[in-house]
């Protein structure tokens, strides 16, 4: 009698608690990884940071932090008059879910 009066927990109630958990996990997994922009819609907000007419672009979805919060980065550039390497370049940092421009590196190469 003892024994009995000692099992407080059900197997059931465990059960449910997990399952409670893993429904709660798998949402806000499911959230973090939502996407709002587009890769065109980012190459349209990354033109808007440049005074100069690109050459092309090249775009890239990437992910950061501990949250692996989504971005895309959009490298703009222009190449030499002698079309040996690059002019300017320059990468904007997108936010995936935002929209928001978060970083803006510019610069230019000699390759």
């Amino acid at each position: 009698m003892i024994a009995s009066a000692r099992r407080f927990v059900r197997p059931p109630l465990v059960a449910g608690i997990l399952l409670l958990a893993l429904i709660a996990f798998a949402s806000r997994a499911c959230d973090q990884s939502r996407v709002s922009v587009s890769q065109t819609e980012a190459v349209a907000t990354a033109r808007t940071q440049i005074d100069y007419p690109p050459d092309g672009h090249n775009v890239r979805f990437l992910r950061r932090g501990l949250t692996q919060h989504p971005y895309w980065a959009v490298s703009l550039w222009t190449r030499r008059p002698d079309g040996d390497g690059y002019e300017r370049i320059t990468v904007v940092v997108v936010d995936a879910r935002s929209g928001e421009v978060s970083e803006i590196t510019r610069g230019a190469s000699g390759a």
